[in-house]
């Protein structure tokens, strides 16, 4: 999957191209949101659902560093390393 035409596509299409292509990485959970990271090709896509009513909220590719370093910030990899 290229990433510009990735950009192209509307939510729905890029929401199911990144649930059947994409390695789920993590979900966050906030009060209202479920916030899914995946790693689709050589990009990183979050897709948002409401938690209410399980609804599609937004799809976006994430490349900012520091909101990526926020998923793995509290990862712990001691165990890695015995």
């Amino acid at each position: 999957m290229e990433r510009n035409y990735f950009t192209t596509l509307a939510s729905r299409y890029k929401t199911e191209i990144t649930w059947n292509y994409g390695e789920i990485i993590t979900t966050v959970e906030t009060t209202d949101l479920y916030i899914s990271l995946f790693l689709l090709d050589t990009f990183y896509v979050e897709i948002y659902v409401d938690k209410n009513s399980n609804e599609l909220v937004h799809v976006e590719i994430q490349d900012d560093r520091d909101v990526l370093y926020a998923y793995i910030s509290d990862l712990d990899i001691s165990s890695l390393f015995v």
